[in-house]
């Protein structure tokens, strides 16, 4: 099988959104415009008295802590603080809202989750306490649930664009493939097609920088639980990226970075068991390199172990959002019964 070189130019993929004009029809309630703001930006209402003091800094340190897996730092949100006099219009269609609020008259703090209130798709949190104290407590052992509703929301604004622009072409052939699906929007094509592995990047026709997005899909036989340990998923992604992705010089190919070794997790999703790599690839006797995510579960029918995973190559560029758009694919994975 002819080897395929990731040294290729991509277009970097652009979701254009419009606004939507607000209406009404009979006394149905008026249409909600396009959300405003960039992806990984959150707006923070807090006054200054507590952004500066220690309820502040905490959230701040939650809301900007590093991304995990690039290869530079990147917070995990944009913030943009403003105060609750200057929370007009202009900032209440904006797509990730956080409102912290201090008033004697909240019993105890307490966070209230809502979606669309001025704009749609949105999320609004609204984080309420009734003194500074409590409110540093709440966010302490909230934080990270703060920072993952967030997360949520912009995977779920990924989510609906690929649902809406789904290339049905891909997700047929990995049925007949894979006996899986995967939702993965217009752009992307097949690069490599063989027996057990299947490389899907962004049109390569697309040229304007040197941006790679990209989606492996390879299985192979489960025989042993040991399958399912990080050394040994390791090995596998190592094994099929030598035969199959070739870098740019002589005698080089995409493997794994294991200086700093992959993050391995586990989870269920959706009653299925997925093993998770979280991590920096390279490419052995060259300069390339960036991150990548795999899920790795089992389908019990075929007695197949099938990983899906995406990658970045965005030199020069900063990665966050990239990653998350191509990582959001990975968690439409379902195999078929």
């Amino acid at each position: 099988m002819k080897k395929h070189s990731i040294f290729k130019r991509l277009l970097l993929p652009m979701v254009i959104s419009g606004l939507v004009i607000l209406g009404s029809c009979g006394d149905r309630t008026p249409l909600l415009p396009n959300v405003t703001g960039t992806a990984g930006q959150v707006v923070l209402v807090m006054n200054t008295n507590m952004w500066e003091g220690p309820p502040g800094r905490a959230l701040g340190g939650k809301l900007a802590s590093e991304h995990p897996g690039l290869m530079q730092y990147e917070p995990m949100f944009d913030i943009v603080r403003i105060g609750h006099g200057a929370f007009t219009n202009i900032f209440k269609t904006h797509r990730n809202i956080l409102i912290v609020s201090v008033s004697g008259q909240h019993e105890r703090p307490h966070m209230n989750i809502r979606n669309n209130v001025w704009a749609k798709p949105q999320t609004v949190l609204e984080v309420n306490a009734p003194d500074a104290e409590s409110l540093y407590s709440f966010i302490g052992n909230q934080g990270e649930r703060i920072v993952e509703e967030f997360v949520l929301a912009e995977r779920g604004r990924v989510l609906e664009y690929n649902r809406t622009s789904e290339r049905t072409a891909l997700r047929n052939h990995l049925e007949q493939k894979f006996d899986l699906s995967l939702t993965i929007p217009r752009g992307y094509d097949i690069i490599i097609d063989t027996t057990d592995f299947i490389w899907i990047r962004h049109d390569p026709r697309r040229i304007t920088k040197d941006i790679i997005q990209g989606i492996f899909v390879y299985q192979y036989d489960y025989t042993d639980p040991a399958t399912f340990s990080p050394e040994y998923l390791v090995s596998k992604r190592d094994e099929f990226l030598r035969s199959y992705v070739q870098g740019p010089s002589d005698n080089s190919w995409m493997a794994t970075e294991t200086i700093i070794y992959p993050e391995f997790t586990e989870f269920m999703d959706n009653g299925t068991y997925v093993a998770r790599l979280e991590g920096l690839w390279k490419v052995e006797n060259d300069f390339m390199g960036g991150p990548f995510i795999s899920h790795t579960t089992l389908d019990e029918d075929r007695n197949k172990v099938i990983t899906v995973e995406a990658f970045l190559y965005a030199p020069g560029d900063k990665k966050r959002n990239l990653l998350r758009q191509v990582e959001a694919i990975l968690h439409t994975l379902k195999i078929n019964e």
